[in-house]
């Protein structure tokens, strides 16, 4: 399917009130936006903006090649006299995914896409006028472009802090109703209570601790923990203050959600994206029947609640056996006083590859490895190591790469 790029425009802001107008106004008079992150060096924005067809960026950046325009100044931060009804069908955004797995691909979504999956939430958590959602993500995500169109739609506030500000500072002055998390904002401030103003705080963007959550539900936090991507312009899934946490909760009205045979979750909603674009072309990603697969593993309960096991494409081989980085890292996050672990291969001369652990926590390796030894197979226990504070998260997403250089040098070391 082609499609005519002509009338769309990249927008490579930080969070702010220019950029959530940015978006909105190019939206608004018929041009799609495509949505580029302040943290690509210039070589990835004009790379990209250049496979797109895209001739124009809105940023304050001085070092791209692709031509610029500085965005106008805007004295309002309301966004409730937008109406994008209108154009739902005939424009979109481009997102970029996080490339966690392979290089970030161009997902483009009419706006339909969207705005179909802000009512399905805001219909769910009863979201209205009288209530204010903080929006502390990058617009480039998905998670945070997606409280812009589900506010605008609920008629509820959106509010974008000082960057300065701390969190827990932020969602008690501006008096934040609801707010999306991930894990590393939630470890700041999991140890303390929430304002009482606080109705929702929804976790996603990655594996999450146990322990993290347990603790922040005892500390009172109304931690909903849920299930999406990209692909499907946000959550499907959603859990309640009861739930397990390590559930991802139920499928949300709207949206149909299947376990293939092989464990794999196929999603079936109309918010899944058009497809992804390249070369002025849309392909489709979903199948003969609609059913979207996502590349993840996963399980239900006779209660309908979705469990992750993990990532088809993070699976690898150890002497001749299958492994998922993802189970290792549950039995690992199930274990008391762990914050926080990611699991990854390295090669190995005998077994092909072996598991590697990063374990963020005050916790005993040796008390782990025991642990971890009554309940996995001894093929599938890991190499222990503490976490690497100089390791940096990107909204809840780690360089796996850098990791895997990191256990190797460790090894070598050992």
């Amino acid at each position: 399917m082609s499609y005519d790029i002509t009338s769309t425009v990249g927008i490579c802001l930080d969070t702010s009130w220019m950029a959530v107008h940015s978006l909105l106004n190019n939206i608004q008079i018929g041009v799609s936006v495509c949505m580029m992150s302040t943290r690509w060096p210039e070589s990835n924005v004009d790379r990209s903006l250049d496979a797109l067809g895209i001739q124009q960026v809105i940023t304050y950046r001085k070092d791209l090649k692709t031509r610029t325009v500085e965005p106008n100044v805007m004295e309002t931060n309301k966004i409730d006299h937008y109406d994008l009804s209108k154009v739902s069908n005939q424009v979109g955004t481009m997102i970029f995914t996080s490339g966690s797995s392979a290089q970030p691909k161009a997902v483009f979504h009419s706006i339909r896409h969207h705005l179909y999956s802000a009512l399905r939430v805001a219909e769910e958590l009863k979201l209205g006028p009288q209530d204010r959602w903080l929006l502390s993500l990058p617009l480039w995500h998905v998670s945070g472009i997606s409280i812009v169109f589900r506010c605008l739609i609920a008629g509820a506030e959106v509010v974008i802090p000082d960057s300065h500000m701390p969190l827990l500072e932020s969602l008690s002055q501006y008096k934040i109703t609801h707010v999306s998390l991930v894990s590393t904002q939630l470890l700041q401030v999991m140890d303390t209570s929430p304002p009482d103003c606080l109705r929702v705080a929804i976790v996603g963007g990655g594996p999450i601790s146990h322990q993290m959550i347990d603790t922040a539900r005892y500390h009172g936090w109304p931690i909903l923990t849920t299930y999406g991507m990209t692909e499907t312009s946000s959550m499907v899934t959603l859990s309640d203050e009861q739930s397990d946490p390590s559930s991802s909760g139920r499928v949300l009205q709207g949206h149909e959600l299947m376990i293939a045979s092989d464990q794999e979750i196929l999603v079936r909603s109309p918010s899944v994206c058009s497809g992804y674009l390249s070369e002025n072309r849309l392909k489709s990603v979903v199948d003969e029947y609609g059913w979207y697969h996502s590349g993840d593993l996963g399980e239900m309960d006779q209660s309908g609640n979705l469990y992750l096991l993990g990532r088809k494409d993070y699976m690898f081989i150890s002497g001749g056996e299958n492994i998922s980085p993802e189970e290792i890292q549950s039995w690992i996050n199930n274990y008391p006083d762990v914050l926080e672990s990611i699991v990854i291969p390295i090669p190995d001369p005998i077994f092909g590859h072996r598991p590697v652990a990063f374990i963020r926590g005050l916790v005993s390796m040796e008390s782990i490895s025991e642990y971890l030894a009554k309940h996995l197979p001894k093929f599938k226990v890991p190499t222990l190591y503490p976490w690497p504070e100089n390791v940096i998260s990107h909204h809840g997403k780690y360089d796996r790469e850098s990791l895997i250089q990191l256990a190797n040098d460790l090894q070598e070391k050992s």
